[in-house]
């Protein structure tokens, strides 16, 4: 169990970490989310894609709850073919001459994020 100085000692560390305070940081870490596979831009885009995929799923026969595990296949389908995109961009940057472990990093994140996605499309898939 914490003692009550190292709880005090959290709280003030805590207060201190806000994120990135200059410009350049912030935009740095602006970018993590695209870079991630998590970028919120064309989202309605994707909800209306994940939407008609659903419905061909379903073929209009189909409850709320299967409609609804429809959705999530469809979303999950649509975000493995963003990773693979990305994927595939990494490996046209990748310098192999470079020693740089940087795009091993961004695999690395890049392979968490689709086994996520996998299991996800995986269980959802079995509520049809």
């Amino acid at each position: 169990m914490a003692t009550e100085k190292q709880i005090a000692a959290d709280r003030a560390n805590a207060q201190k970490s806000m994120g990135p305070k200059t410009a350049a940081g912030r935009l740095k870490s602006s970018g993590n989310a695209l870079r991630h596979c998590r970028c919120p831009c064309g989202s309605t885009w994707r909800q209306a894609m994940a939407d008609a995929i659903a419905r061909q799923l379903t073929r209009d026969h189909a409850d709320e709850e299967q409609l609804t595990a429809a959705t999530e296949v469809a979303q999950a389908v649509l975000k493995l073919i963003r990773m693979r995109e990305v994927r595939a961009k990494l490996m046209a940057e990748i310098d192999l001459t470079s020693g740089s472990l940087e795009h091993l990093r961004r695999f690395a994140a890049l392979d968490r994020y689709e086994r996520f996605a996998a299991t996800m499309r995986r269980r959802t898939s079995r509520k049809l």
